[in-house]
């Protein structure tokens, strides 16, 4: 007799996208070993959603070149991208304008 799991195939819930952003890096754990000094263990853990004491969150994000409150957002989750997404050329020209024009910078530049 087979006996049912209640919520069998539901994934837990994870609090961090730390493997996304490692892999958006294109590093792989062992990088992350040999960079922070940690245990291959934890950092595996990590991955599968453990969670970093602050002092490793703090070098963790530093690694991927992020403040640690990125690592608590998708990698994809970015509105600026989502905005020039699918939009011709020349839309992205004219926002682009519209960015300058609203928001010059104070060294003259634009861009």
């Amino acid at each position: 007799m087979k006996i049912a799991k209640i919520h069998g195939g539901k994934l837990p819930k994870r609090i961090h996208f730390i493997g996304e952003w490692i892999e958006l890096r294109r590093l792989a754990q062992a990088d992350v070993v040999r960079e922070l000094g940690v245990n291959k263990g934890t950092v595996s853990k990590w991955c599968a959603g453990d969670l970093p004491s602050e002092d490793n969150l703090t070098a963790l994000a530093a690694l991927l070149q992020v403040e640690p409150n990125q690592l608590f957002r998708h990698p994809d989750d970015d509105w600026i991208a989502r905005l020039f997404a699918d939009r011709s050329e020349e839309e992205k020209h004219r926002m682009i304008e519209t960015l300058n024009a609203a928001f010059p910078r104070k060294d003259g530049t634009n861009g």
